[in-house]
């Protein structure tokens, strides 16, 4: 009674076994059930079958058929969203988010991978008593919808809503179960007004500021370029012209405010180390101090006396031997450089900004420099000056915009050095030990590694010191006349939020020459995009050239005025998506702080790794600006008096349960690509076609017209190298639940998937005899409850015990990998194996089979649902959970019923088989034991063995000495006798 007890108390949300029927009671006192009741159940257990599915001929499941049927039942079924929680409800919401696609109106197969992975746990923690919340919406803002509106002479928003629609039906073909009624679309004016809210937030609270940016210009169509819209030649991608760097005014938010915050609060993420480490380093917290070395001759009107220097290795300060600042440093100007070296300079600034110095990305281009013809003098040493280079290493929105060489320590400054002929000054490091100088000289002319102050003169007091004593006393000396002070930096930048193109929210901003920026009043809200506009790709933003919706009044002197006519970066949109769902209809506020406050922060968020850096960073960063903004959180409802303290005491147990500190995601889980079967040609390296290579099973493909056999290779999806694999066909083919358990059973989800279509058979093969399994299984009736069986476990025969075993093995393996581990293909391996064991099975009128095969039935449901149902639906219109005296929940839904509850006192061996070795040899067997007997009762049953006469005892019959005995627990005695 304490396992069934145990049974019953854990189950989620009704009991796993119910109370004995007047059936199963009558069983129980007799011991079976009678002649009569047995063939009265089995005539109705026969009027369902999973056979009724399968043609006859072909002997394939009519999968669109049955998954129409219970797409029909679902939708039917629905629940309405309720905006209002109890506090019960809080205390068990599992928020599961999917990061929102974008609308390309094409499903490819890791789309499938990511939403089927969501669907899983959905539908996995609704049936462990979670109220899960698991809504849908498209990021559907972006140029690909501007360059498609281009290209096909269709307005954006059309193209976006048509694409919409075809995707929200592709998702329905693979049985997702989204909560569609808080559906949203960032490119819907509706949600785009709350993204404009938010950025006015953020204005009003110092968040936000314009500043002069570097763009990529083209100067033949006129108009802003995206880093993707430039190729590796520094062309751009439609009119083929070198593209130019020009500086725009710009719209940023200040992160960097938050760096630390952002930094600090990792730690108690649940989330993959590589994903912690890359925000980490993106965030790029380092130590150090800034230097100012003063100019010398000091320059007229100039706007600073000295050019600040950011270094994490202020003991290499007395190596300086140049200043590199960045090309579009305020220094690097006609007014400031000497006449002789101005107008070189000037052009070799530009050719760097431009890219046109070196060719690619200027992150890559590490040695270009040129002299300014100006000096600076040494912050600790005022006898001497140092040279100023420009360099297009040196970005002017990191740190100051100004770095100092020091080539004896820094292998770029050291090649920097040798490329610009600067002389390079003497290393003022050295290595502690005399191990690591040899190491430093084999290896390189340059010392990085922190160390001992050489004691040269250079180095004055300092020589002999350690690095890191050496860092402090310098820069306390610094600061002490003015010239240098300790600050933490980091290499995070303030996120530019402008964008010039038209298919994006615009920036509710107006522009007055009396008042300059003026926020669009919350009244005024949306700022929505202008529809008589005609989109080229040419001429800068579209929106500057719409006259009528560009000019306006101020709202603040009613004078004339014009709008902003940037749109905000499409990461701002997604940035906050997963706080509107929460409230997804609202037409008052972004969200109610209540709804809001109750589901924050998601339990689980799950999407591509390619995501890691900038979507998470951003997303965090305006989440924690509204939670501190107590835009929602509890401490934006703890004085409300309409919510009960209740409701309050529960939002605050999730907030603290949770990640904290407005932070959005407690868990992440990142799936990995898809990637598909590639042919090249050896020769050429050209891609093949899937019908240029013949494949035969049982032999080596090869190229149909040259006989080759192809190189093969499993690569990224791509349509130009033929590889990709139309998610449509393959449900078509093989159904969505078939398609399902063969993408979650190829890789953990974390893993790189590698496609392989013919394979999938395998997974066809194994619903069918599931179906099989069920349609035979209700052809016999338990003789009695589980219940009543569970009463005299200790009588049951070795088969009951081992299917008992069997079972709950599946539970715990198949709960584990979808609660924690996410191991999705170890639980499809689990419930195979539990399957392959039932339908070895002989007494099936045993309850404890009937039990595994409900057990099954229940856990291969989230994965293949129209399956899953199905399956319930026979076991229940066949009266075989009444029988078993199992709950059957009232609309006849397996997702309305409990996951299956572990009982850990199964999972041990009901009989052991102790291996017997006498002296370290195998002798014989012990079989049926019972488990966990010590060594001395198992000495003692070994003796009594017919085996052990020849063994343990001597010819006169008295036993042998027992020098030692080593005991494995249920698997083995090795007896030492003498």
């Amino acid at each position: 009674m304490l396992r069934l007890h145990r049974l019953r108390h854990h189950a989620v949300g009704r009991h796993v076994l119910a109370p004995c029927s007047a059936l199963t009671r009558n069983a129980c006192a007799h011991g079976t059930f009678t002649a009569r009741q047995l063939s009265t159940s089995s005539a109705r257990l026969a009027q369902v079958k999973f056979a009724h599915w399968i043609d006859k001929e072909t002997g394939k499941l009519d999968t669109a058929k049955l998954e129409t049927k219970w797409k029909t039942r679902w939708a039917e079924a629905k629940p309405p969203v309720r905006k209002a929680l109890t506090a019960a409800e809080i205390d068990r919401l599992f928020y599961v988010l999917v990061m929102f696609p974008y609308p390309s109106g094409v499903l490819h197969m890791g789309h499938v991978r990511v939403y089927t992975i969501s669907d899983v746990l959905t539908r996995f923690h609704r049936m462990r008593g979670k109220h899960v919340v698991s809504p849908m919406g498209w990021d559907a803002f972006g140029l690909p919808a501007e360059n498609a509106a281009i290209e096909r002479s269709i307005a954006p928003a059309q193209w976006t809503q048509q694409n919409i629609a075809i995707m929200k039906d592709q998702l329905s073909r693979i049985l997702t179960d989204f909560d569609w009624d808080r559906e949203l679309a960032t490119c819907d004016p509706a949600y785009y007004k709350w993204t404009q809210h938010i950025f006015l937030q953020l204005f009003r609270n110092d968040m936000v500021y314009r500043k002069d940016a570097v763009v990529n210009w083209d100067p033949v169509d006129q108009t802003v370029l995206a880093n993707e819209q430039v190729d590796k030649d520094g062309r751009s991608w439609r009119s083929g012209a070198v593209v130019e760097q020009r500086k725009l005014k710009q719209w940023f938010a200040r992160i960097t405010r938050y760096a630390q915050d952002l930094l600090d609060d990792l730690d108690a993420l649940n989330w993959p180390d590589h994903v912690k480490s890359m925000q980490a380093n993106w965030i790029g917290r380092s130590e150090g101090a800034e230097f100012e070395f003063a100019l010398d001759p000091p320059i007229p009107d100039a706007q600073s006396k000295a050019i600040s220097v950011f270094t994490s290795r202020a003991d290499t300060l007395f190596g300086v031997s140049y200043l590199a600042i960045a090309p579009d440093h305020w220094l690097v100007s006609a007014d400031h450089l000497p006449a002789e070296h101005a107008n070189h300079v000037l052009q070799r600034a530009k050719e760097m900004l431009s890219g046109s110095s070196g060719g690619g990305d200027r992150s890559q281009r590490t040695k270009d420099g040129v002299f300014m013809g100006l000096y600076v003098v040494h912050p600790l040493d005022s006898g001497r000056r140092v040279p100023v280079y420009v360099a297009d290493y040196v970005l002017s929105d990191y740190g100051t915009g100004a770095v100092m060489g020091v080539p004896a320590h820094d292998v770029r400054d050291h090649e920097f050095c040798q490329i610009n002929s600067v002389p390079v000054h003497l290393p003022v490091v050295e290595p502690e030990s005399s191990e690591h100088a040899e190491e430093s000289k084999s290896e390189s002319p340059v010392f990085t590694g922190q160390g001992v102050m050489r004691r040269i003169p250079e180095n004055g007091v300092y020589g002999g010191m350690r690095s890191a004593d050496a860092r402090t006393a310098i820069v306390a000396a610094a600061a002490a006349i003015g010239s240098g002070k300790s600050v933490v930096n980091y290499r995070l930048r303030d996120w530019l939020l402008s964008r010039q193109r038209f298919w994006g929210a615009p920036v509710p901003i107006i522009h007055c020459a009396s008042c300059g920026a003026v926020p669009v009043p919350e009244s005024d809200l949306p700022v929505e995009l202008p529809t008589n506009i005609e989109l080229s790709g040419r001429g800068g933003s579209p929106l500057a050239r719409a006259t009528e919706w560009l000019n306006c009044k101020c709202p603040s002197c009613s004078g004339p005025a014009t709008r902003d006519t940037d749109t905000l970066d499409t990461f701002v949109d997604s940035s906050w998506y997963f706080l509107r769902y929460t409230d997804a209809h609202n037409t008052q506020r972004p969200f109610d702080a209540m709804a809001a406050s109750s589901m924050m922060p998601v339990d689980i968020y799950i999407g591509g790794v390619e995501h890691a850096i900038l979507h998470l960073l951003y997303s965090r960063f305006i989440s924690k600006f509204l939670w501190k903004t107590r835009a929602y959180g509890a401490a934006a409802v703890e004085h409300d008096s309409t919510i009960s303290s209740k409701v309050k005491d529960a939002i605050a147990r999730r907030e603290t349960r949770g990640a904290r500190n407005g932070e959005p995601f407690t868990r992440l889980l990142t799936q990995g690509m898809v990637h598909g079967l590639t042919y090249k040609d050896p020769i050429t390296g050209r891609f093949l076609r899937s019908d240029e290579v013949r494949t035969e099973k049982g032999t080596a493909p090869r190229i149909i017209r040259t006989g080759e056999t192809p190189t093969m290779s499993f690569e990224k999806m791509s349509k130009s190298k033929y590889n990709g694999v139309d998610p449509g066909a393959t449900v078509d083919a093989y159904g969505a639940d078939a398609t399902r358990l063969h993408v979650l059973y190829l890789a953990p989800p974390q893993d790189v998937l590698e496609w392989d279509t013919q394979s999938i058979v395998g997974m066809q093969r194994w619903i069918l005899r599931l179906g099989r399994l069920v349609d035979t299984a209700c052809t016999v009736c338990a003789r009695e409850s589980i219940v009543c069986a569970l009463n005299a476990r200790n009588k049951w025969p070795k088969e009951a015990r081992e299917t008992y075993r069997h079972t709950h093995v599946a539970i715990q393996h198949a709960t584990e990998s979808l609660e924690a581990s996410f191991s999705l293909n170890t639980a499809i391996s689990a419930l195979i194996k539990l399957s392959n064991y039932l339908a070895t099975v002989k007494d099936r009128e045993h309850p404890t089979f009937g039990f595994g095969l409900v057990c099954l039935v229940k856990m291969v449901a989230p994965m293949a649902p129209s399956i899953g149902e199905e399956l319930w639906e026979i076991l229940s219109q066949s009266k075989c959970l009444h029988n078993l005296g199992l709950v059957d929940a009232s609309d006849g839904r397996v997702f309305a019923q409990p996951w299956p509850v572990l009982d850990e006192s199964a999972l041990k061996d009901f009989s052991a088989t102790v291996v017997v070795q006498i002296n370290g040899k195998m002798r014989f067997k012990l079989e049926d034991m019972v488990p966990d007997q010590d060594q001395n009762e198992l000495v003692r049953i070994a003796s009594t063995m017919p085996q052990a006469e020849k063994w343990m005892f001597e010819t006169n019959g008295q036993p042998k000495h027992i020098v030692k005995v080593i005991h494995v627990p249920n698997k083995l005695i090795n007896i030492i006798v003498k």
